[in-house]
């Protein structure tokens, strides 16, 4: 069995890399790609790299026929996939989405956070959230999946089994995290360039983080009843995240939570559970893989998660392609090995 797959956003950081996954897929044949910016392009020209890539060029899906394709994968910006596109879309096609759009289930907190008003908010109850080990169930049977974002894939992973086992419920903890450039697109802005960035870092959007609300909404669902603190950083590096959730261990016992996490992910290809040995992001980067370190501190009063993934593959376009698999009764990781 093949399906026919389009890409919207296939120039993109998160695009191109979900072309790059695709192109090793054996039951994907890609039929259209879209873009703004390089509207009219080969992507065989945009993309040499790439071995045996279909002769497409870069077109405008409103020319596009839309009746034979299976699934369309969404790689642009939040806001203009919900309101310009979404509402167009003529044929009962599959839809995964790596934008914020159908993520947030409180329509005032998605423009809250999202910075735009939500034209399709009454289709958000088709969309299942595609966290894929947690949700695999749901997923399998739908035929829109909101993809999670980077950062909440990289919390709610290690989170919402130790909440599921009633691990801990009313304890504050603090979500310290750190990002590769490439986590913020394309977008042109002083603080992304190079002289900018190198042999720098810093702290941005604690106060208001778009993926803020996405992980206490994630959180409560599975029974979290406190609050948290979430600080996300930019790293000089092109790609990779890595999370560190400190919970106070006066409530939480240390032993409970690394043997909740390894039991629940035991058969799991894609997640590793250690006490071990720090991971390095250069363990994740280029990969579909969360590594996940439990630790305490010396004086054993907090217990020390730490979570790494790709930003652009287990954190967007890995990811997507994972819930693809689930979605059409594929192996689960077909293309991400």
């Amino acid at each position: 069995m093949s399906i026919n797959v389009c890409i919207f956003g296939v120039s993109g950081y998160t695009g191109s890399t979900l072309l790059k996954l695709l192109n090793k897929h054996r039951h994907v044949n890609l039929i259209g790609v879209f873009g703004d910016k390089t509207l009219g392009k080969k992507i065989r020209a945009l993309f040499p790299s790439l071995q045996n890539l279909p002769n497409l060029t870069v077109t405008n899906y409103k020319r596009f026929n839309f009746k034979t394709t299976d699934l369309i994968f969404s790689c642009i910006p939040h806001g203009k996939f919900q309101k310009e596109i979404f509402p167009k879309l003529e044929y009962d096609n599959s839809i995964i989405d790596l934008s914020g759009d159908f993520r947030i289930d409180d329509k005032k907190e998605y423009e809250k956070y999202y910075k735009c008003k939500h034209k399709s908010f009454s289709y958000k109850k088709k969309f299942v959230y595609g966290l894929s080990e947690i949700n695999r169930k749901s997923i399998k049977s739908s035929k829109f999946i909101a993809n999670p974002g980077c950062y909440p894939t990289s919390v709610l992973i290690p989170l919402i089994p130790l909440l599921k086992k009633k691990i801990f419920r009313q304890t504050e903890f603090i979500i310290d995290s750190k990002s590769g450039v490439s986590g913020a697109g394309k977008t042109l802005k002083e603080q992304y360039l190079f002289s900018e960035l190198n042999n720098n870092f810093f702290s941005y959007g604690f106060n208001d983080h778009k993926h803020y609300p996405e992980i206490f909404q994630e959180l409560k669902k599975n029974g979290f009843e406190s609050s948290l603190t979430f600080v996300p950083h930019l790293l000089p590096v092109f790609s990779g995240i890595q999370s560190n959730i400190y919970i106070n261990a006066n409530t939480v016992k240390y032993d409970e939570v690394l043997f909740t996490l390894k039991e629940f992910y035991k058969n799991e290809i894609f997640i590793s559970i250690d006490n071990k040995n720090i991971p390095k992001l250069s363990d994740v980067q280029n990969t579909n893989k969360v590594k996940i370190s439990v630790f305490t501190n010396k004086i054993k009063k907090t217990i020390i998660i730490i979570s790494l993934l790709d930003n652009l593959i287990k954190g967007a376009a890995g990811q997507a392609i994972q819930n693809m698999n689930l979605m059409f009764d594929f192996k689960e990781y077909e293309s991400l090995l």
